[in-house]
């Protein structure tokens, strides 16, 4: 991977926080009107999906550092 793939990667985590972003606001849009045990079963397993989602957004941020990191080291001259 070159510094440009690191970029398209930060892109598709973009995209990723995006659309979990989305889930868990739409979740909360119909916390009003759906108040049964399906809705709560639900908004656990939403819960659980962020955290899940948070950790892959983080591991990813940390691969693109690391991937610049290294291009960066690669291309000094020795």
């Amino acid at each position: 991977m070159s510094t440009s793939n690191s970029t398209i990667l930060r892109k598709e985590i973009e995209n990723f926080k995006l659309s979990t972003g989305k889930i868990s606001e739409k979740l909360n849009n119909v916390s009003d009107i759906w108040k049964d045990s399906n809705y709560t079963s639900l908004q656990t397993q939403i819960g659980e999906l962020a955290k899940n989602s948070k950790m892959v957004i983080e591991s990813g941020e940390r691969t693109c550092s690391n991937i610049d990191k290294f291009y960066a080291i690669s291309a000094e001259e020795v």
